[in-house]
């Protein structure tokens, strides 16, 4: 598994590198959603 990911990476860096940045921003998305809908309480 890991070496046909690595093998897929050599040899399609720019889909590879467009679903990571992909998925990170999801990532950003979900996390900035939660920090927007619960608010910290200020003490």
């Amino acid at each position: 598994m890991l070496s046909a990911f690595y093998d897929n990476v050599n040899k399609n860096l720019g889909p590879t590198l467009m679903w990571v940045f992909f998925f990170l921003l999801i990532i950003e998305l979900i996390y900035v959603s939660i920090k927007y809908v619960v608010p910290e309480s200020k003490d």
